[in-house]
């Protein structure tokens, strides 16, 4: 008759010669993964912010053309920055064609914040203005205002 029992097989039992890695191990190793993680996501996000500002300076000599072709068109900067988007009372009192020179989505910066924009001099000069990735007044690297005139 034959001895030997039907049942599941197990794996062999770790010998004491044996290597393998201990769960201190595995978490030693999972912990210096995040630490490097961490310092390369820094430097990622780091430039990031420095290529959104480049891209809104792009941004704001792009407005700053549709403005200069307002004056072109017009004889004057825009009263206020709408006016590149919609007909003001001044072009429609000239009987001249409107034209919009430019987006509602052109009128905000990368960050979503809306360009500060003042008229100066009687509409001969005007200041475009944009503060920043944090939208308030001062900071430095991407949170800088920049200030752009003609």
């Amino acid at each position: 008759m034959n001895d030997k029992i039907a049942g599941p097989v197990f794996a062999k039992p770790l010998r004491l010669n044996q290597s393998g890695m201990t769960l201190i191990e595995i978490l030693a190793v999972i912990v210096l993964i995040g630490l490097i993680l961490s310092v390369v996501a820094k430097g990622v996000f780091s430039q990031s912010s420095k290529a959104q500002a480049r891209l809104n300076e792009v941004k704001m000599v792009n407005l700053q053309n549709a403005i200069s072709q307002y004056r072109l068109e017009y004889g004057r900067y825009p009263g206020q920055i709408q006016d590149l988007i919609k007909q003001s009372n001044d072009v429609a009192q000239s009987g001249r064609l409107f034209i919009a020179l430019a987006e509602p989505e052109d009128l905000k910066d990368v960050w979503g914040f809306e360009y500060g924009y003042k008229s100066e001099n009687e509409g001969r000069s005007y200041s475009l203005q944009s503060l920043g990735q944090d939208g308030l007044t001062g900071g430095d690297g991407a949170n800088q205002d920049i200030t752009k005139r003609p």
